[in-house]
């Protein structure tokens, strides 16, 4: 569980705020903010894509209890 200030990037670089260890994951692969309030993922240019709820996005607003899938992860954002 995290809770991302400003933004929190996900991908394969240790850099990364959630690291995910998978060669289908991009090393920075996406963004997760907050803008006006609401949470928002963005990809940024992967080659496998971001996808939430088993659709590809390049920027989603994110609702309590969406799946987020990057490479073999699935990451469900609650906003409690």
């Amino acid at each position: 569980m995290f809770h991302p200030e400003g933004e929190t990037t996900i991908g394969r670089s240790p850099d990364c705020g959630i690291f995910l260890d998978d060669v289908t994951v991009s090393r920075k692969h996406a963004v997760v903010a907050e803008r006006d309030g609401a949470f928002f993922v963005d990809d940024q240019g992967s080659l496998n894509g971001t996808f939430v709820n088993r659709k590809r996005v390049e920027s989603s607003q994110l609702e309590d209890g969406d799946e987020l899938q990057i490479g073999k992860y699935r990451l469900t954002f609650l906003n409690r």
